[in-house]
């Protein structure tokens, strides 16, 4: 009895820090002049409900009674929502509105691999070093990309589950990129490629309601979680640097033995073995497995979902397949005595970049691009958020604009963006983000895609299994490809005559 009185005086104790912390907290930022709050009816739960019923819709209501920039109470936390007129200040200032910060409330993924704070920054610096010159990738992700097809196509298929594959095709050139020659075709490697972000998203995805009862409980929840239980990215860990070890001592040895004569292979991670070096025959091969990681999270998953979408925005528009096809045979024919498309060839298929940029565009999710501030912040409106404010842009009122895209914007027309490529960041379109965060690798990334969907009209004419359109699947504000199969029947008349 005596300990259980000893516990509940404590608990009471704990309770009354709490609720002075948070009233002391509020009463800091009583001076500061936040967006508007929109109201709410149930204390506690906010706005969490009303905003997952219907978020575009929601969002729009707050926009139409509130402004350009509102606050919501969601999940336990205020975070503030910008549009499409305050949205740059955020990405102009990005020494205030941190990304990293904001990542680590739902993926603190340097807790995930026990390194200290701030190990993964240089990630996006690494990425533009090592992405500026594309041309040495390209044969290798073309060859790699064929081979893909060859494996899981072949001379024409059903796909009932297209993204599952869509990721293993695309993990061949991506990993061929990552690790070399050495280690694309380990067919382990090409697993932890393809499913690593897949098997970690479904442990990601439990909501954070821990938040409700105190801001941050989420996330010490998904550190314990990992820590202690289930991590899948210690099984990738393993296998990746078990493969590595290997190539990363031979690359080692070889430069030894054959010295000027050796030849530097081409690929980050002979740059990350680089970069981590201890003396010229030690590597800190724990730091670059880390790093292939992140590089990995980086780009598969993003890049099979977007080409998996254009896709099924190519079977949904079946009107642009003649034009795309005569621009695919055109530049096949004027350059197929050449063993590869250079970079300044792929930028020539003009008329798939604007399909490729109508399918970013309108696939968008209702918000994205968040951030965290590391200080108080004053817009040009006057409005202020404080240190530690999440911020959210909603995406899609930048993206149905009519004011950039006419009085139907979420009709698919990609003849909306001749003369505008679709890696080149605007301010109607953030599908890569804006500013000095721009995404470091959208440029690999899209040269991908269009090498890809480039090689697949011309050997294949795709359909959905239903003969249907097929929409993209919608879940709490975000955008997903559908689960619909597609028939990829080989073309007869096909330019190529060899896969």
């Amino acid at each position: 009895m005596v300990i259980l009185m000893d516990y509940l005086q404590i608990l009471g104790f704990g309770l009354i820090f709490v609720i002075s912390a948070i009233l002391l907290k509020k009463k800091s930022r009583a001076k500061l002049n936040e967006p508007p709050l929109v109201s709410y009816k149930f204390p506690i739960i906010g706005h969490t409900f009303d905003y997952y019923k219907d978020v575009q819709g929601f969002l729009a209501k707050c926009r139409d009674e509130y402004g350009e920039i509102f606050s919501l109470y969601m999940w336990g936390t205020v975070q503030t929502y910008v549009g499409k007129t305050t949205y740059s200040e955020v990405y102009k200032n990005h020494h205030t509105f941190d990304f990293n910060k904001a990542m680590e409330d739902i993926m603190p993924m340097h807790h995930f691999l026990n390194r200290p704070e701030g190990f993964l920054n240089d990630i996006d610096k690494y990425a533009r070093e090592f992405m500026s010159d594309l041309d040495k990738f390209a044969e290798r992700v073309q060859k790699n990309l064929n081979k893909s097809y060859n494996e899981f196509i072949g001379d024409g298929k059903v796909i009932r589950s297209p993204l599952k594959v869509i990721q293993q095709i695309i993990s061949r050139p991506i990993a061929a990129t990552i690790v070399g020659e050495e280690l694309c075709n380990d067919n382990e490697i090409l697993d932890s490629f393809a499913n690593m972000t897949a098997d970690l998203v479904p442990l990601l995805s439990f909501p954070p309601i821990l938040n409700f009862i105190y801001p941050g409980l989420h996330q010490k929840f998904l550190i314990f979680k990992f820590k202690y239980f289930n991590n899948p990215i210690r099984t990738h860990r393993s296998i990746i640097l078990s493969k590595i070890i290997t190539v990363i001592n031979k690359r080692i040895n070889d430069k030894n033995r054959l010295r000027n004569s050796w030849k530097r292979p081409d690929d980050i991670l002979q740059e990350l073995t680089e970069r981590f070096m201890i003396d010229e025959n030690t590597v800190d091969i724990d730091s670059v497995a880390d790093f292939i990681i992140n590089f990995i999270f980086a780009s598969v998953h993003t890049t099979s979902f977007i080409f998996t979408q254009c896709l099924y925005d190519y079977v949904n528009n079946p009107e642009y397949h003649e034009e795309l096809l005569e621009e695919a045979t055109s530049i096949y024919n004027k350059y197929k005595d050449t063993p590869y498309y250079t970079i300044d060839k792929i930028a020539e298929m003009d008329k798939l970049d604007n399909f490729i940029k109508e399918t970013l565009r309108t696939n968008i999710n209702a918000t994205s691009m968040f951030r965290k501030t590391v200080s108080d912040f004053t817009f040009l409106s006057g409005y202020q958020v404080p240190k530690g404010r999440t911020i959210q842009t909603m995406t899609q009122h930048i993206h149905f604009d009519p004011k950039s895209y006419g009085p139907d914007p979420k009709k698919f027309n990609p003849y909306r963006h001749i003369n505008s490529q679709s890696t080149r960041p605007e301010r109607d379109y953030v599908a890569f983000g804006i500013g000095k965060t721009v995404c470091p690798g959208r440029f690999f990334a899209i040269n991908e895609i269009k090498v890809a969907m480039h090689f697949m009209q011309l050997r294949y004419k795709i359909r959905s299994v239903s003969g249907n359109r097929v929409e993209p699947i919608v879940f709490a504000g975000f955008i997903f490809p559908n689960d619909e199969g597609l028939i990829f029947e080989k073309r007869e008349d096909s330019v190529i005559q060899e896969f």
